[in-house]
């Protein structure tokens, strides 16, 4: 994958790869946010707008724009999720997206999260990698009245979070949990491979990229 970003916010080590299809605007449909909150708190999401080229990249900077500014506003994952897919809804002609959104609480190390239509959240430790138990949540853009879910969970001391978009994962001639099992066998070997303090770095070196047609963009957070 292309473009990387490393950065430390509130107390969580973040670290970003991001590729578009279209070379022309070099920008897509796929978006991620690593936004330091009033609270010391961290949010961090992924999303994914359909289809790729200007349209989607216009459809993506809105969507983040929005979630920023309520992230902000202390407006928890659930409730920032319904507020994008009322917004899509509005919209004349049909536009859908995916997304995940969770706030990172460095005091007790909880991530509060909820997800619409969005592939799974990964968490990987010196022992394996599994994908989060999902929030119900459908895509933003179907149904007005649709609400979303939130989960919670402790991310321990080492542990690595990982938030993807469908084009690190998916192949035409596999299914989109084999992709998934794939990341998450690349994410293994960084674990098992690397110091403490190198496997953000070492994870998101070594994930392959699923779709080189589609956006792609891989998030991974780790509490310092």
């Amino acid at each position: 994958m292309a473009m990387a970003v490393r950065e430390q916010v509130n107390g969580v080590r973040v670290g970003v790869r991001y590729a578009v299809a279209d070379h022309t605007g070099d920008i897509g449909g796929d978006w991620y946010l690593t936004t330091p909150l009033p609270s010391g708190d961290v949010m961090l999401a992924v999303g994914d707008v359909m289809g790729h080229g200007r349209a989607a990249a216009a459809t993506m900077v809105q969507l983040r724009a929005a979630m920023t500014r309520l992230a902000l506003a202390g407006d928890e994952p659930g409730a920032i999720l319904a507020a994008l897919n009322r917004m899509l809804c509005r919209r004349p002609s049909t536009t859908l997206a995916t997304a995940v959104c969770g706030r990172f609480r460095p005091a007790d190390h909880s991530l509060t999260w909820s997800r619409a239509g969005h592939l799974p959240i990964l968490r990987a430790s010196a022992t394996g990698v599994s994908a989060l138990a999902q929030p119900s949540g459908m895509a933003l853009g179907v149904d007005p009245a649709a609400r979303y879910a939130t989960a919670r969970v402790v991310v321990d001391p080492g542990d690595l979070l990982l938030m993807y978009t469908d084009g690190v994962v998916e192949q035409r001639d596999q299914a989109i949990d084999q992709g998934v099992q794939h990341l998450a066998d690349d994410v293994r070997l960084a674990m098992r491979g690397s110091a403490p303090g190198e496997r953000l770095r070492t994870a998101l070196d070594i994930a392959r990229r699923g779709n080189p047609d589609d956006d792609a963009c891989l998030l991974a957070a780790e509490p310092v």
